[in-house]
């Protein structure tokens, strides 16, 4: 009997499915990769066989290690996988694309930064800290340029808080990095489904990424929480508005250099003026960076581009 490639796909992606999350906790494989597969096997379930088999495979998937091995084992999963889920009904019901990957990646970035919540409320122990200290300044003294810090007046002691504060600052936001891992891996689980399928409009040029206007509200939100912990000094509040932050700074980062590159393509301009704005950009780079970021943030709601809305 021949099996079409299509039909094999869909049995393999099944087995994923099913398979993945009792091999990942059996044999440790839990990581971008491992995740990325089971993402495309869940659009692909979902896209061939529907949204409820899609779901019933994937709970079962999740739910076979914590009978058999264990409740403990759920720590050592990855809930990102079920943001793929939320793609496909979206899929399904045609919303619009924007809006379909917008919420569906939020989700993942949401699930993906779950895991390290707790990292970010107790950070690392004192033992650690100034295990990573010690071994820094030892590298630093190594080196020499311990002894070229304290040439400009920097002590040993200045250095050590300075890098303590580093620490506490990477925990802090150890859920950001998290959270943008898992929304770039959807991005790209996303625009391969998209092509794999051939829907209509599946290759957008990189100078034409947008997003829904209304995402704009989330750097609100982070802003709001940052400046409450801050004032009644709530911790977890606070972090949290800071790991908002800076989750939107890399959002806002890479729809501003969209903006940037369309204008810089536009007819319009003069070639002149586009070498003038290069250069200022190569020239002061942070200035640039900061500016690429506002325009990002604003192009969200001001639409510089004009870019038609979906409907």
């Amino acid at each position: 009997m021949f099996l079409s490639d299509e039909t094999v796909a869909s049995y393999l992606a099944g087995a994923i499915l099913l398979t993945f999350p009792w091999l990942g906790v059996a044999w440790g494989t839990w990581g971008l990769i491992w995740e990325a597969l089971m993402l495309l096997a869940v659009f692909l379930v979902g896209r061939r066989s529907g949204l409820p088999i899609a779901t019933f495979f994937l709970l079962i998937g999740y739910v076979a290690p914590l009978i058999v091995l264990g409740v403990t084992t759920f720590n050592q999963m990855s809930l990102v996988p079920l943001a793929g889920l939320l793609g496909v009904l979206g899929q399904q019901k045609h919303w619009p694309v924007r809006m379909t990957f917008f919420w569906s990646a939020m989700l993942a970035a949401v699930l993906g930064a779950i895991p390290t919540l707790s990292l970010m409320a107790q950070g690392f122990d004192a033992k650690t800290v100034s295990d990573v200290i010690n071994t820094i300044v030892e590298q630093y003294e190594a080196s020499g340029l311990l002894v070229l810090m304290q040439q400009q007046g920097i002590s040993e002691v200045q250095v050590r808080d300075l890098l303590q504060q580093g620490i506490h600052f990477y925990a802090l936001i150890i859920p950001s990095f998290a959270a943008i891992s898992a929304f770039v891996e959807f991005g790209l689980i996303f625009y391969i489904v998209r092509r794999w399928f051939k829907d209509d409009g599946g290759r957008v040029p990189f100078s034409r990424w947008s997003l829904p206007w209304y995402t704009v509200w989330g750097a609100v939100l982070g802003i709001a929480c940052y400046l409450l912990g801050d004032q009644f000094s709530w911790t977890v509040l606070r972090g949290i508005g800071i790991n908002i932050m800076v989750v939107y700074g890399a959002l806002a980062l890479v729809l501003g250099t969209s903006v940037y590159l369309y204008f810089l393509q536009s007819p319009k301009i003069p070639r002149l003026l586009k070498l003038a704005i290069i250069l200022i950009s190569i020239l002061y780079f942070f200035f640039s960076v900061v500016s690429i970021i506002m325009f990002g943030l604003f192009d969200l709601v001001f639409n510089f581009r004009r870019l038609p809305e979906e409907v």
